[in-house]
């Protein structure tokens, strides 16, 4: 069982927007690709995200707790990233990442 970043990326968007044609702007991708892939995440995980036919898109508490992971995890990767998107010398293309041992 794999959920993709991708996949906690819609997640979250549509908890954020209250709104899967919304989420899904914001991701750039088709409401159906977004939806379809929430829809494999609830399969995966064997819960209900967000309650069905809510105005706005509303999670269900287990569905809340889903969305915080994602967000944490969507947030350390980023951390993880960072230091590769903006180096300290662009001339040398060093950055500030220190693996430790």
């Amino acid at each position: 069982m794999i959920v993709t970043l991708r996949q906690l990326e819609y997640l979250v968007a549509v908890s954020e927007n209250g709104s899967y044609s919304k989420g899904a702007e914001s991701c750039h991708a088709e409401q159906s690709t977004l939806s379809h892939q929430i829809k494999l995440v609830e399969e995966k995980l064997g819960v209900e995200i967000f309650i069905k036919g809510s105005i706005p898109i509303t999670p269900t508490k287990q569905g809340k707790e889903v969305i915080n992971q994602a967000k944490y995890i969507l947030a350390k990767v980023n951390e993880l990233i960072a230091p590769f998107k903006n180096p300290v010398d662009p001339k040398s293309r060093k950055n500030h990442f220190q693996f430790k041992e």
